[in-house]
C-alpha cells in the first residue's frame, strides 16, 4: 500500500514537472514572438509618431476604448513604445563603446547595473509625459485617478519616445572625441528639443482649448519644469 501511494506521489511529481516545464516552454515561445514584433512595429510606430504626432495621440484614444488584449494590436503600446526608444538609445551608446561611469556611490551603483541604468533613464523621460498629464488635469479641474490619468499619460509616452532617441543618441555623439562629432550631436539635441515643444504644444492646445499665448506658457511651464526636476534628481544622484 505505502509503494503504490509512493508510486502515485511520485507520478504526480513528474507530471506536475512536466506542466512547469510547458508553461515555461509556452512563456519563453510567447517572449519571442513578442520580441519579434517589437523589430516590426517599433520603427513602424516610431514612423508614425514622428510624423503624425497628432494622429498618434488620437490612436489612443481610440486603444483605449477596446478591449485589454485588443489594445495597440498593430503598434506598441505607449509605456513600452518609450522604455523600447531608451533601450535603443543604449544600444547605439554600447555600439559607439560608451559606458556611463558614475561619479558617488549612488551613482556607481546605479550606472553600474544595465537594469538600473535602463529604468532611471526611462523614468528621467517619463517625467515629461507625467508633467504634462498632470498640469493638463489641473488645468482641466479633472481629479487625478489612475484613470483620467492614463489617457494623457499614454499620450505623452507616444511624443516623448522619439524625444528619448534622438536626445539620447545625440549624447552619444557629443561625447565621441572630435569637434564634427560634438557639433552633430548639439544640432540633434537642438532639433529634437524643437520638435517635442512644437508637438507640445499643437497637443496642449487641442487638449486645452486655449489661445495660443496661453498654449505657449503651459508649453514652457511642462519642459521646464520637466528640466528642473531631471536636473536635480540628477543632482542629487551625484551628490549621494
Amino acid at each position: 500500500m505505502l509503494h503504490r501511494w509512493t508510486g502515485n506521489a511520485a507520478g504526480r511529481g513528474e507530471g506536475r514537472l512536466r506542466m512547469d516545464f510547458l508553461k515555461l516552454l509556452r512563456s519563453l515561445e510567447e517572449f519571442l514572438y513578442e520580441l519579434c514584433t517589437w523589430f516590426l512595429f517599433f520603427p513602424r510606430t516610431l514612423y508614425r509618431v514622428v510624423v503624425h504626432p497628432r494622429r498618434m495621440a488620437q490612436y489612443v484614444n481610440t486603444e483605449l476604448t477596446q478591449k485589454l488584449d485588443k489594445q495597440f494590436d498593430d503598434a506598441i503600446s505607449p509605456p513600452m513604445f518609450l522604455m523600447l526608444a531608451v533601450l535603443v538609445a543604449h544600444g547605439v551608446e554600447l555600439m559607439m563603446h560608451q559606458t556611463v561611469v558614475g561619479t558617488s556611490e549612488l551613482s556607481r551603483t546605479v550606472m553600474g547595473n544595465e537594469e538600473s541604468l535602463l529604468l532611471y533613464r526611462s523614468i528621467t523621460f517619463a517625467v515629461w509625459p507625467l508633467v504634462a498629464t498632470v498640469h493638463l488635469l489641473r488645468r482641466k479641474k479633472v481629479p487625478m485617478t489612475r484613470e483620467s490619468l492614463r489617457r494623457p499619460f499614454f499620450m505623452q509616452c507616444y511624443l516623448a519616445a522619439p524625444f528619448a532617441v534622438a536626445v539620447s543618441t545625440s549624447m552619444v555623439f557629443v561625447r565621441l572625441p572630435g569637434e564634427l562629432s560634438t557639433r552633430i550631436g548639439l544640432v540633434v539635441a537642438v532639433l529634437s528639443f524643437v520638435w517635442f515643444a512644437v508637438v507640445q504644444a499643437g497637443w496642449l492646445k487641442v487638449a486645452l482649448q486655449r489661445s495660443w499665448l496661453n498654449t505657449i506658457l503651459s508649453t514652457v511651464w511642462v519642459l521646464l519644469l520637466g528640466v528642473v526636476i531631471n536636473s536635480v534628481i540628477g543632482w542629487a544622484l551625484l551628490m549621494n
